[in-house]
């Protein structure tokens, strides 16, 4: 991939994401140990989700106008990194609560750029985005597995030291990024506003698909870890079986582009959602066994891995290039964003009135719905195929 700058960029993705790795499978513990409940919990969590309502669009907004969308890009990562600085004071909840607001606004809003970047950066190689986006998975499992390890021998730091570092990290390495490829055009290169992208045919119905599988998340990102305790299971099982997700993850990341020059995006979001549905069942279900939940980690590698995948293939064919950072917003705000705001209230209602049980059955149904747009027949613009290798 001669057109990028592969080890660098592959740096920045492995540190965003290593963050996370510590944020997404331990936060709802670290906030249990702390003496906060599970709706504190799902509304912080929520938050998090919240926030991609608004940052990634209004990101996107100006750096679409803007002469040094780089600058943009590191002003977001060194404002989540001040605004992250509250998560030390978490024992107050309205200090933890404006500090998350902050962070993840800005955390969030970066990450289309990022996604555009790269996919404009693979011109028409875009099937081989795997072979990038799988560096951000590693930092995500060396962080799941080896906190858990630390968590479960009592030698872990706390949670904000370990985060802090990944978000620093992140923001240290993207000085190091040349700036953003432009479009070439003869004249001014007129961007769609994000109304005018959910009108074209067959957005609406995507967008429709990403928020369902958000939503149905929404349990497995706050109360996987917890479900699996309450079940027996130790704290180095549990970060070991969320570390064999993501190699998982990682595998199919590897061979993503020969999966898509076989099977249709269109029907790997079928197959991911099918996947989905029995994933959240076994986990409701049987979460005791660890045979199974060995296997619906595995699972991951479809459920999330060719999910995700497949949804940037779909940006490609719907979106020219020239929209594709809106676009990229507009699948970040409302799939994600709002998605996620409602997987998360969801989840931890459910979780406080009937437990995991509760919580996994549900989102195994809003993944059944998902599933329902995703079997009609996509249409879209041909525009950005002719981009596809």
């Amino acid at each position: 991939m001669p057109t990028l700058p592969y080890w660098r960029l592959s740096a920045v993705y492995f540190s965003y994401h290593a963050a996370i790795g510590v944020f997404t499978p331990y936060f709802a513990r670290w906030m249990e140990g702390l003496g906060h409940g599970a709706f504190a919990i799902s509304a912080l969590f929520a938050l998090w989700y919240g926030t991609r309502i608004f940052g990634p669009p209004l990101f996107a907004h100006f750096a679409r106008g803007s002469a040094r969308p780089k600058a943009w890009l590191l002003g977001g990562l060194w404002a989540s990194a001040v605004g992250f600085l509250g998560f030390f004071g978490a024992e107050h909840l309205w200090l933890l609560m404006v500090s998350m607001a902050v962070f993840s606004l800005f955390y969030n809003a970066i990450l289309p750029q990022l996604e555009a970047f790269t996919l404009a950066g693979l011109g028409p190689l875009k099937h081989n985005y795997g072979r990038v986006r799988l560096w951000g998975s590693l930092g995500f499992i060396l962080l799941a597995v080896g906190y858990g390890w630390l968590l479960e021998h009592g030698q872990a730091p706390d949670l904000p030291w370990v985060m802090g570092a990944g978000i620093v990290a992140t923001a240290l390495i993207t000085h190091a990024l040349p700036a953003q490829r432009r479009i070439e055009s003869d004249g001014p290169v007129v961007h769609a506003s994000l109304l005018e992208l959910l009108k074209r045919p067959g957005v609406a119905p995507f967008i429709a698909i990403v928020m369902l599988t958000q939503i149905s998340f929404g349990s497995y990102y706050l109360f996987f870890t917890l479900q699996l305790e309450r079940h027996a299971h130790t704290t180095d099982v549990v970060g070991q079986l969320w570390g064999l997700g993501v190699v998982a993850e990682i595998v199919l990341f590897m061979y993503a582009g020969s999966l898509l020059r076989r099977v249709s995006a269109s029907r790997t979001l079928q197959i991911a959602l099918g996947i989905t549905v029995l994933r959240w069942l076994a986990i409701a279900v049987m979460p005791q066994s660890l045979a199974l939940m060995i296997v619906v980690q595995a699972a991951h590698a479809i459920g999330f891995g060719a999910f995700h995948v497949a949804c940037m293939q779909r940006i490609v064919e719907l979106f020219p290039e020239s929209d594709r950072i809106g676009a990229q917003s507009l699948m970040y705000s409302l799939g994600s964003g709002l998605g996620g705001v409602l997987g998360a209230v969801i989840a931890g209602s459910l979780w406080n009135a009937g437990g995991g049980q509760w919580a996994f059955a549900a989102a195994a149904l809003f993944a059944a719905f998902g599933l329902l747009p995703a079997m009609r027949r996509f249409a879209g613009p041909q525009a950005a195929a002719t981009t596809q290798a």
